[in-house]
């Protein structure tokens, strides 16, 4: 088996493409047994629980010509990968630290990576706040946890310092940036992969 821990956060666009890039190259070696682990990274750890304004972020953070151009990478980047639509049009950048709950949580049964493309696809698909609990119980609904259990945790609110921890670690082995993949424990990759090199890679791994 080959196991892929994967770093990434919920509200990345490169991370989504770069799951379904790999969904697609697994799909392509299906003798190949691959197992994911996706762990907490948040891009903007100190967001208020609320999120903040998209507009006003984005014209802190980036020059408009800037932006335009990544708009227009990310979205034929994302097409290429099978994802139509890709741009939520939230007013707000949501605070990501909740849906990093439902991942934790869902590692205990088998529908991890449900969860990870729900939250994907609820974000940027369906401009849904990800942040929000009501929008969380439904995500893990339709991915197959119990939606009362998932109620409950959230309102324990528990294992908050378990999802900081995860995040420290991903930290302090050097992960500056999502997506990143750590194949094997061992080789590390960075940012979206194309199909064809990642299928090279899995036949590598597969042979060795």
């Amino acid at each position: 088996m080959i196991k892929i821990d994967v770093i990434s956060d919920t509200i990345c666009p490169w991370c989504f493409i770069g799951k379904r890039n790999f969904d697609k190259a697994v799909s392509l070696v299906p003798d190949i047994d691959v197992k994911f682990t996706y762990s907490t990274f948040q891009l903007n750890p100190d967001f208020p629980k609320e999120g903040v304004n998209k507009k006003e972020y984005i014209s802190r953070k980036f020059n408009e010509n800037h932006h335009s151009t990544m708009k227009e990478r990310i979205k034929s980047e994302a097409l290429k990968s099978g994802i139509s639509i890709i741009n939520s049009k939230l007013d707000i950048i949501p605070n990501t630290f909740n849906s990093h709950k439902l991942i934790y949580w869902s590692k205990e049964y088998d529908c991890h990576t449900e969860v990870v493309e729900n939250l994907f696809k609820a974000y940027f698909e369906k401009s849904k706040d990800i942040s929000n609990i009501d929008i969380l119980l439904e995500i893990a609904e339709d991915s197959g946890l119990n939606k009362e259990e998932i109620r409950k945790k959230f309102s324990e609110d528990i294992d908050n310092e378990s999802i900081i921890e995860e995040e420290r670690k991903n930290r302090e082995n050097g992960v500056m940036g999502v997506p990143t993949y750590v194949i094997n424990d061992g080789i590390t990759l960075t940012g979206s992969q194309s199909v064809d090199s990642l299928v090279k890679l899995l036949k590598h791994m597969s042979s060795n």
